[in-house]
């Protein structure tokens, strides 16, 4: 009886623990969302917006692109962007992504409801706008 005792601390002593899986992302209030720039500098490039938990991705005028979001009430930050490598004209469609592009690294807080998205800088300053695609 000891000796089975023993081998059965032995055993136990022995293996590894679980461990929890890695913590996901939170979700974000914007997640599920979709937007369409509403600027007319940006015709026929408009860049979009969509929100998928705690990912955006969309088109920037030119390439598609994609980064991690967090949003804690107001403060609204993208991370590093990531896009795809596609040419763009030296005209439009290339000035448009450059200015989106900016623009998400310059947003600090996101303003919206049901129809409006507005990005803005750490100042409270408009750097884009948005409408909900529907």
């Amino acid at each position: 009886m000891m000796r089975a005792v023993v081998l059965a601390l032995t055993l136990a002593a022995c293996t590894t623990p679980t461990s929890a899986p890695p913590a996901q992302p939170a979700a974000i209030h914007l997640s599920g969302t979709r937007w369409i720039m509403d600027d007319t500098e940006a015709s026929p490039h408009f860049p979009t917006m969509n929100f998928d938990d705690a990912r955006a991705s969309g088109f920037d005028g030119c390439n598609q692109w994609f980064a991690g979001v967090t949003q804690d009430g107001e403060s609204l930050r993208f991370g590093i962007v990531g896009s795809t490598r596609r040419a763009c004209e030296v005209g439009s469609a290339g000035a448009v992504e450059r200015r989106f592009l900016a623009m998400l690294n310059a947003t600090r807080y996101g303003h919206y409801d049901q129809d409006t998205l507005v990005l803005l800088d750490a100042e409270q300053h408009q750097l884009g706008r948005f409408n909900a695609d529907r």
